[in-house]
């Protein structure tokens, strides 16, 4: 699909009848909250996930979708592409017997 981009996960089968339902329930409005207590509210021609499952698998349910404004998605990307391409794996070290318990 043009515009896409790339995802880890593809996304569900019907998702542009699910995304024009969520564009709908929010009212083509960007639900990101902002630091005075509300919501952007600029127009929303986007759908995202508010939370991204560290697995790849998305929950697609309707309470993890918002209408986001592009500014917002791209902030929201951009942040999650940063931390992908940033984690580093955990450092694994084997375990050593304590010196005093040497024989």
């Amino acid at each position: 699909m043009p515009g896409q981009g790339r995802r880890t996960a593809p996304l569900p089968k019907g998702w542009s009848r699910i995304r024009a339902r969520i564009l709908k329930r929010d009212g083509h409005i960007c639900q990101w909250p902002v630091a005075t207590g509300g919501i952007c509210g600029e127009p929303a021609n986007q759908v995202d996930h508010k939370v991204n499952a560290a697995s790849g698998v998305d929950d697609h349910s309707a309470a993890n979708l918002w209408a986001l404004c592009k500014w917002h998605h791209d902030q929201k990307t951009g942040r999650e592409a940063s931390a992908v391409a940033h984690a580093h794996p955990p450092r694994v070290r084997p375990t050593e017997a304590h010196p005093g318990l040497l024989p």
